[in-house]
């Protein structure tokens, strides 16, 4: 069982991460003022330093700075930040540099993210109605391309603009956001809920407080008028405090409290020999279901009740695909490197000539299932990164997946949802493969096809799972029938 849960963790692990990484690094505005005066006088130079706490114990820290060069702005943020999994302490650390114009939309930006095992570099910059990227991973750099429909910022250049904008109570503000561990963009809103006056200390304080929203995440941040940060909350538990640099960098030396196992579990009545069924009827509640993708292919939504019916591929045909519609299945993109030869050449050796769709399918799910060492890795995957290091959990398995089911000529999707396992659901990602149809394969527990306790919410690569976010800690599962 531990080998089991180990290898489903890692997608809310990563998505708390991507959540902590959005809360310090892209919406956070809680420093905003701290420019306070900025704009016709411009704005002055300034560094700031922040514990963060899980349950009252010191986990991690960040530091921002903003430093006038020129005729432009550079904007920096650093966090360090240990996470507890299945007894280990994972430690992360993010690094992001940013240019703005004066009016601080973004020029230029770098991103960092590493871990004990792997890191990713990314590098942007803005040309007209286009963001340039480099994105460095598994030792490669690719370049890719994002067409703008408007300016965008990033990170901490939010914070400037939103103070030009006003801190008006009951106002909420709207910025067109890049998220370079994403690598995508979306909306985030910031909504000015209150202000009121305190005592700090000897002094009194007009303190506003802030609701953050991005990416089905909402954090809370309290202000004074100075730019001073009292406090932030954000998802999960997680606390951020504003403290001298001596006071920031200091950790417990107990280390995190709480592993991250006991915020994945989704209690439900048991399911015996869960991996053989074939068939799942379940009410979901607690969270609107709005948005998600839990209608289509073998999964049918009515009122909050899903049902699932696995069955074997349809049809099968003879490799590559040849069809139009599918096309952007079978691209490679800057995580999802289908057409590096070693990529190409790891498929060809796998297949060894088959061309059959459903047995390629199936050989290549028993290599990645075999190949990889199960074990929780702090990652924003990519493909070739996964078949350098051969470890991870179920988005490193199914990134490799599709990256090899591609580059054979296979059109493949990525998906997140949950699963059930001896216990409960718990949060998860796999592949759907095309076989005149839509087929849910899981390399991760060697599945083909995945059994009906995989109930899919979101379609698309890792932009999409951070949509999971709205579930943790409210969805609910009432299991009502399985065969």
């Amino acid at each position: 069982m531990l080998k089991k849960i180990t290898g489903i963790l890692i997608l809310l692990f990563w998505l708390i991460m991507l959540g902590l990484l959005i809360d310090r690094a892209y919406i956070r505005p809680a420093t905003v003022i701290a420019l306070d005066v900025i704009a016709k006088e411009g704005v002055s130079s300034g560094t700031e330093w922040f514990g963060i706490y899980q349950q009252g114990r010191k986990i991690g820290y960040a530091t921002t700075k903003i430093i006038p060069e020129a005729d432009t702005y550079h904007l920096y943020e650093e966090s360090v930040l240990d996470i507890l999994v299945m007894g280990s302490v994972q430690r992360v650390k993010t690094v992001i540099n940013s240019y703005t114009t004066k009016n601080f939309l973004l020029k230029y930006f770098d991103f960092s993210m590493q871990s004990e095992s792997t890191s990713i570099k990314v590098k942007g910059v803005v040309l007209g109605k286009k963001l340039s990227l480099d994105i460095e991973t598994g030792g490669q750099i690719r370049k890719e391309h994002i067409r703008l429909s408007e300016s965008p910022y990033l990170s901490p250049n939010i914070r400037p603009a939103l103070v030009l904008l006003g801190l008006e109570p009951g106002r909420t503000f709207r910025f067109p956001l890049f998220n370079p561990a994403t690598m995508s963009m979306a909306d985030t809103q910031v909504f000015v809920e209150s202000k009121k006056q305190i005592k700090i200390g000897d002094q009194d304080q007009t303190v506003y407080k802030l609701n953050e929203s991005f990416q089905g995440m909402t954090s809370t941040a309290w202000i004074t008028s100075d730019g001073k940060t009292i406090k932030e909350e954000s998802p999960l538990g997680y606390v951020l405090l504003q403290e001298t640099p001596q006071e920031a960098v200091k950790l417990d030396k107990q280390g995190p409290v709480v592993d991250i196992i006991a915020l994945t579990r989704i209690p439900s009545s048991k399911i015996p020999d869960s991996s053989k069924k074939t068939f799942l009827k379940a009410h979901l509640k607690g969270v609107p279901l709005n948005g998600f993708q839990l209608g289509g292919n073998q999964q049918i939504l009515a009122d909050n009740i899903i049902q699932i019916t696995v069955k074997d591929p349809p049809s099968s045909y003879m490799l590559p695909y040849r069809g139009n519609e599918l096309r952007e299945y079978l691209q490679p993109d800057a995580l999802i490197q289908s057409d590096h030869k070693k990529i190409v050449f790891q498929a060809r050796q796998i297949l060894s000539g088959e061309r059959n769709s459903r047995e390629a399918a199936k050989k290549l799910n028993e290599w990645v299932y075999a190949s990889l060492i199960k074990k929780p890795v702090v990652s924003i995957p990519s493909a070739l990164e996964v078949l350098n290091q051969r470890q991870g959990d179920c988005n490193e398995h199914t990134v490799l997946y599709t990256a090899l089911a591609r580059a054979s000529g296979i059109p493949t999707r990525m998906v997140a949802g949950i699963v059930y396992l001896e216990d409960g659901f718990y949060y998860h990602a796999w592949p759907e493969i095309w076989m005149n149809g839509w087929v849910a394969v899981d390399p991760t527990f060697n599945q083909f096809p995945a059994d009906a306790t995989h109930i899919r919410f979101v379609t698309g690569n890792l932009d999409r799972q951070t949509e999971m976010m709205k579930l943790v800690g409210k969805l609910k599962v009432e299991v009502l029938e399985y065969k």
